[in-house]
Parts: structure tokens; sequence; C-alpha cells
């Protein structure tokens, strides 16, 4: 509920997070050094220098930032890119519930949260060429901003304090039931 969507995207693809070595920022930046497209990473790290070294002039590094610019990051960016495989990956469900789409690599938590052709688009191996060749098929108008900010609302904090809420009420309905 803290993400808006913007009334238009812009001309650059967006990766947040850590730059640790799993989180394979370098991916990132050997596919869009390759395709010459902008890329803006956010984040800080012990990979940092390592990782603007192999940059090209398309690659931006922004740091940390404070919420509210990140968030309007997130609302403009063509889509967000999700080279890692994570348990569940809040910065891409950060991004959908801007109403962007993902192009992630097709495990881990990305699995759970991004619908194919829906969310965003998935790249199958773990390479730089297939990221880049997800992005070359990645078409930002065929997306939905709204239906990509719906379906991200089902990891809304409020979404999941209900279903805690309702599984602690069945469980002791089950319970009190067992006593009688």
């Amino acid at each position: 509920s803290r993400f808006q969507q913007a009334d238009h995207f812009e001309n650059f693809y967006l990766l947040v997070s850590r730059l640790r070595p799993y989180k394979r920022v370098d991916l990132a930046i050997q596919a869009f050094n390759n395709l010459k497209i902008p890329l803006k990473i956010v984040g800080t790290g012990e990979e940092e220098s390592r990782l603007k070294k192999l940059a090209g002039p398309t690659i931006e590094f922004l740091g940390a930032l404070p919420d509210e610019k990140l968030k309007g990051l997130y609302s403009r960016c063509r889509a967000f890119i999700n080279p890692q495989e994570e348990d569940f990956g809040i910065a891409a469900v950060e991004a959908m519930a801007a109403g962007r789409p993902v192009i992630a690599y097709k495990a881990g938590g990305a699995k759970e949260s991004v619908i194919e052709g829906k969310t965003g688009v998935f790249f199958e191996e773990q390479t730089w060429e297939d990221l880049a060749d997800a992005v070359v098929r990645f078409k930002p108008e065929q997306f939905d901003s709204k239906t990509i900010r719906d379906h991200a609302s089902r990891f809304d904090v409020e979404q999941f304090k209900g279903k805690i809420k309702d599984i602690v009420e069945k469980s002791w309905q089950e319970f009190k039931s067992q006593l009688q």
C-alpha cells in the first residue's frame, strides 16, 4: 500500500539489491552493457567496487536511497530486474506494487510472485545471455500496471495479518472442539 503507480514509465530498467556475490548483479551489468540499455542500480555492499569496474556507460549506481526516491524509481522503470534466486524477493514485489513488471530468474520466490506474461517474464538460465534475451523479448506495453499492482496486493501486510488471524482462529476452534 506504500507504493503508487506512475502515469508513465521512462527509458530505464531498475535493480534494487544488496551488492553481494549471490545477488548476481554482475549478470545484469553484463547483459545491459551488451544491450547498451540504461540500468539503474540501487544498493550498496562488498561487491560495489568490483561491479562498478564491470559497468559500462549505460549503468548508473545510485547507492542507498531514501524510500521516497526509491518509490519513484520503482513506479517509472520499464521493468524491475531480478537476476538472483531468493527465498521470497521483497524488492520484486515492491516493484509490482508500483505497477511495474519484473524480469526474473525463474527460481525461488520469483516463481511464487511473478506470473509469466501477466506480472513479468522469466529467464531460465542464470546467465547474462539469457537475461539479455529476456530483456530483448520484453515489451512493457503488453503489461497492465493496475493488474500488476492488484496481484502484488496479495502480499500486502494487511492481507498477511488477515490470513494469520484466520489460521489462528481455525486452529483455536479445532482445539476447542477436541476438548469437548
